[in-house]
């Protein structure tokens, strides 16, 4: 039997307990009636972009495309959004960067803004336009707090790594974008570039062998056709493409020699960035071993449930399938 010992008891039984009063307009209802279009349609966004996983992929970009966006600042939103969810959430970064391809090649609404001297904005130009001002501002941030802690000679480092962090994750989101084709080569040349030319070795060798291990062949095979190029029409000037690969990967060399100081993990970075490009950019030691690309695991889980579908149907046609023996 229920122990109803913590149940107060009045006259001949229990005390039932009490009901929850439903109140005649909803809460939720109040809160949507008091949203703007561009909140509700960003609300939405949200919701599809929290569910998206590589099994709902087609259904929920589809869902995306179709809902609703008709003005610039929901687009500069969605394009933010799914910016900011690439680098909270390191374990959907791939399908995220996914996302951000096939809507560049295959979805283009397109808005003048009047914020931007009134160019039109595509999906492209505003998730450029956020991918810059969030390297400018990240890299702004992390000097300050970098600074910050020195004069006051803190212990604790939480922010300026929380900061790093986010900033090696933008790194690596372009860095997918232009192994995708894009984001052109001046963008990473340029990101490269401030990399490069700043103080902190420690803290930008990382992000510069992250960016070379992506662009660091396509900077190769662009230099060898302007070799080739100079040497038929030798009275052109160079191209400012040609001493790119030079430059970034005379700097880390020089890293190894004057900063004997210089984390192993990072040493062996750089070594291993440098083997690979002696190596023609071919890594024999994964050269059996291939990653799934995100199509291809979009396949593999369509293909899965339609066997998981086919194989019920097969078990429910047997269980109704009737007896023989009992004719």
């Amino acid at each position: 039997m229920a122990d109803n010992s913590a149940v107060p008891v009045v006259g001949d039984g229990p005390v039932p307990p009490p009901c929850l009063m439903k109140a005649e307009v909803s809460w939720m209802s109040t809160v949507r009636g008091n949203l703007s279009y561009e909140e509700r349609i960003l609300r939405r966004v949200r919701g599809i972009l929290n569910k998206l996983t590589v099994k709902k992929y087609k259904r929920l970009r589809n869902q995306l495309m179709d809902s609703g966006i008709t003005t610039v600042h929901i687009l500069q939103g969605v394009a933010s959004m799914i910016f900011d969810k690439a680098l909270a959430e390191p374990m959907f970064f791939f399908l995220y960067t996914f996302l951000c391809s096939e809507l560049l090649c295959g979805w283009q609404p397109s808005f003048h803004s009047d914020e931007h001297m009134g160019i039109e904005m595509t999906f492209k130009r505003a998730l450029l336009i956020k991918c810059q001002e969030a390297f400018e501002r990240e890299n702004v941030m992390v000097v300050l707090v970098e600074q910050i802690r020195q004069q006051i000679m803190i212990g604790s480092t939480s922010n300026h790594v929380l900061g790093w962090r986010r900033n090696l994750g933008f790194i690596k989101f372009m860095c997918e974008l232009s192994k995708q084709e894009n984001v052109s080569l001046k963008i990473t040349h340029f990101i490269v570039l401030q990399l490069v030319e700043e103080n902190d070795v420690k803290r930008n060798a990382e992000a510069v062998c992250l960016l070379l291990n992506t662009i660091g062949k396509k900077l190769d095979e662009l230099r060898t056709k302007l070799s080739l190029k100079m040497k038929d029409f030798p009275k052109e000037s160079s191209n400012e493409y040609h001493g790119w690969p030079e430059t970034y990967f005379g700097w880390l060399r020089g890293i190894l020699t004057t900063h004997p100081q210089l984390e192993t993990r990072l040493k062996f970075m750089i070594h291993d960035l440098l083997v690979l490009r002696a190596n023609n950019w071919v890594d024999p030691r994964h050269v059996k071993v291939k990653d799934k690309t995100i199509p291809e695991l979009i396949r593999a889980s369509e293909t899965e449930v339609l066997s998981r579908r086919n194989r019920r149907a097969v078990q429910f046609r047997s269980k109704n399938r009737p007896d023989p023996r009992r004719w």
